[in-house]
């Protein structure tokens, strides 16, 4: 299944996935009640989190992990 990435540095790419969350690179992705259609597929939408993005300071005091 591909996937919509919304918000962050990953945001407009479609990348294969599924489930509650994916990861582009550093940042961590979870699983929107949205929907879209792109590229000729009606692809879910991820959202990014923030809190959870090597760019933002992830380490010791990261909530995600």
């Amino acid at each position: 299944m591909r996937v919509l990435l919304r918000g962050g540095p990953g945001d407009g790419q479609v990348m294969p996935g599924g489930g509650e969350t994916v990861v582009w690179q550093a940042c961590l992705y979870e699983l929107t009640t949205e929907r879209s259609y792109r590229q000729g597929a009606d692809l879910r939408v991820y959202r990014h989190r923030a809190d959870c993005c090597e760019v933002h300071g992830r380490g010791a005091e990261d909530r995600c992990e």
